[in-house]
């Protein structure tokens, strides 16, 4: 079944995919923006990345248990007021700034820079439980080559926000720092169809706590989870460590790109993994799931170590590329694996495993990154991140045809 008649036959599709929008908007968003906040609040610049860190640690905590909970009380009633949660403490910063501080007389009851922290991070453990629904509905209401194409597609969306978004959010930044935090609002609006449209998709009922104490403790091989699992936190330490950190300031040192000009590369490796990832389906009718993941990282591999040699912006770009249809290899297809390889009534709280180690990755990539810098300079850790992903990937990769 195409994509087009799976989102024909069932609206539901397009809530999936609209609340996978919402989901990544949380970071790419908000990024250029932190040079504007910076000024409006008159903090300094680590005070300032306390606002994506803020967001990313909850999900890494929260998200397990918020998948014990789907499994037990149902996909629906976690995902609508996740997007109403994400919408109103996301839109709700707008508002922080002038009604806070709160004082009577000398004493300063709330300030207004730990008053959004406390936002952001109930916002990112919304967003964290949006991700893990999302993911967990497609393959909760189709199965083959339907549910490989579906993923594929909602993999490819979240490519496309993650390259559109920051473009839209240093935009919207110029104007007023507060002006991309008002785009969080349209949770609210996707809150509402979700309402409407979405129904349970039929699945053994789970009592409380036994969805994740079954999957670990059941007659099932959990070797097969910990590999897609160990991938999963590699493929996000790559992609916001090495990509989103150090490629940017190698960039910047290199070549003295501006903001612009780095945002325009680092779409290359976004449009190039929405591309590969539509493709899930054709992938996996010639490789298995674990072929295909190894093969990203080995490409992973060869982008990294390009773009860590060369002396060429044009041929980083084509390093950039590498990365992106290595993220297309590796991303898509692990979340195809884990939904294929879960039993109904366990795929929420495996599932949830997936996001929260997702988010991990997502908060210790960056700091992995720089700490490496500051010793060796940002070549030698890219290069040394890609020969690790290189060979990883390529044991994997021969260990798989045996």
């Amino acid at each position: 079944m195409s994509v087009a008649r799976s989102v024909r036959q069932s609206p539901a599709v397009l809530v999936i995919f609209a609340s996978t929008l919402i989901a990544v908007m949380g970071v790419s968003l908000i990024s250029p923006a932190l040079p504007a906040v910076q000024d409006a609040l008159g903090i300094t610049e680590s005070q300032a990345s306390l606002l994506l860190s803020a967001f990313t640690l909850p999900g890494v905590v929260l998200t397990i248990p918020l998948g014990m909970l789907a499994d037990r009380i149902g996909r629906k009633p976690i995902l609508v007021p996740s997007l109403v949660l994400f919408g109103l403490c996301g839109s709700g910063i707008v508002f922080v700034e002038s009604a806070i501080p709160i004082s009577i007389g000398p004493v300063v009851l709330a300030e207004a820079f730990p008053v959004i922290l406390g936002l952001r991070a109930v916002q990112g453990a919304a967003s964290s439980a949006i991700a893990m629904v999302t993911v967990t509905l497609i393959g909760d209401s189709f199965d083959g080559d339907t549910r490989r194409k579906l993923i594929g597609t909602n993999a490819a969306i979240l490519a496309f926000g993650a390259a559109a978004y920051p473009l839209l959010g240093g935009a919207l930044a110029t104007i007023a720092w507060t002006v991309p935090f008002l785009c969080f609002g349209l949770g609210l609006v996707v809150a509402v169809p979700g309402l409407l449209v979405l129904s349970e998709p039929e699945r053994k009922a789970v009592e409380d706590g036994q969805g994740l104490r079954a999957f670990l403790t059941g007659p099932t091989s959990l070797r097969p989870y910990a590999v897609l699992y160990a991938a999963i936190l590699g493929i996000f330490v790559i992609l916001y460590g090495a990509q989103l950190t150090a490629v940017p300031f190698l960039l910047d040192d290199t070549y003295g790109l501006s903001s612009a000009e780095i945002g325009l590369l680092l779409g290359i490796p976004a449009v190039a993994m929405g591309t590969t990832a539509t493709q899930t389906d054709r992938i996996l009718a010639r490789l298995t799931s674990f072929q295909s993941i190894a093969l990203g990282f080995v490409v992973y591999g060869v982008g990294m170590g390009i773009v860590a040699t060369t002396e060429s912006v044009v041929v980083s770009g084509f390093g950039l590329l590498l990365f992106g249809f290595g993220q297309g290899f590796a991303e898509p297809i692990t979340d195809t694996a884990l939904n294929e390889l879960a039993p109904d009534e366990f795929r929420g709280s495996i599932m949830s495993v997936r996001t929260s180690v997702l988010r991990l990755g997502t908060t210790i990539g960056p700091p992995l990154c720089t700490v490496a810098a500051l010793r060796v300079g940002y070549r030698q850790t890219l290069l040394v991140g890609g020969v690790l992903a290189g060979v990883f990937g390529l044991c994997w990769l021969v260990a798989s045809y045996r």
